[in-house]
Order: structure tokens, then sequence, then C-alpha cells
């Protein structure tokens, strides 16, 4: 499978988790291209369209606001260029002293519903770092693999209520 992973990290968290789950992608021999969100311009988004998965990664910025950097890169590739993806996944670090934890992960699945790009699987929020969890970052990140290869596609409603169709 051809995978992309996008992400913006501050304090490396997300970072971590997305080494994680390009470290499983390869381990599975999965072609894999990585982009740090805010080096994501009309060339990156492009190569979008022959990726199998794409994975959206961001950290949930104070009292869950969305980074910039992640709102430009979905500005450019969802609503700009329009890019169709295949399938995505969505995941994000957060801390839970706030009221919102990770609600930079449904605000990301929030517009790729929008946009009419299903969801490989359900979401993945971290506390903090995934140092204490890396099993359940793979086995998370083998179950979308697993979902893309099955066509297995979830859609997010206007009440972020993931609803999961079969292709097959």
């Amino acid at each position: 499978m051809n995978i992309a992973i996008i992400c913006h990290s501050m304090s490396g968290n997300t970072e971590e988790v997305a080494t994680l789950i390009e470290s499983t992608h390869h381990h599975r021999g999965d072609h894999v291209v990585r982009y740090d969100a805010d080096r994501v311009g009309y060339r990156e988004a492009q190569s979008l369209t022959t990726c199998d998965l794409v994975y959206f990664g961001s950290y949930t910025w104070a009292d869950g606001i969305l980074p910039d950097e992640m709102k430009d890169t979905f500005r450019l590739v969802l609503k700009e260029l329009n890019v169709p993806i295949r399938q995505a996944a969505v995941f994000g670090t957060g801390d839970k002293m706030f009221v919102h934890f990770c609600r930079a992960v449904d605000e990301m699945a929030y517009h790729l519903s929008k946009y009419g790009i299903p969801l490989a699987g359900e979401l993945l929020k971290i506390e903090q770092s995934p140092r204490n969890q890396p099993f359940n970052v793979q086995h998370w990140a083998e179950r979308m693999a697993q979902n893309v290869e099955e066509g297995v596609m979830h859609h997010v409603d206007s009440e972020n209520q993931i609803i999961v169709a079969q292709t097959s």
C-alpha cells in the first residue's frame, strides 16, 4: 500500500505517534511518505492522490484549537485543490487537563467528512505522549491498514458519530 502521513507537532509527542505509525507500515512492507504540515505545498498535496491511506495528525492547542499549520494544510488540500483522497485516518495528542481533550482530532475528522473523504476507522487520541502505549498506536495503524484492504469505510455524521460502511 501507498501511505502518506501529514502531521504537525510542537512538543514532539505527535511526531512520536507519526513515527510509530510509519514504522508499523514499513514493517508491513508499505511505501510511506511523511510530511510536516507546514511543508505541504502543491506538489506534496497532489501526491496524495496516489495514496491508499493518508494519515492526518496534530496536537490540540490550548483548549481545543487546531493549529494554524494544519488549518492551512486542510485549506490547501481540501478546499483549494480538492485533492481526491481515497481514505484517511486521524490521530492526535492532547492534555486531559483541558475541557476539550484532543478536539483537533474531531475537527480534522469533521473537515475530511465535509469534503466526502471516508475514514479508515476510529479516531486515535493520545494523552500527552505515546511512550507508555506504543502497542496501542501500532495496533491502531494495523487496523487502519486492514480496514483499507478490506474496503471498510467510516463516515462522520453531523453529530460526530462514526458510521461504518463496507464496499466489498
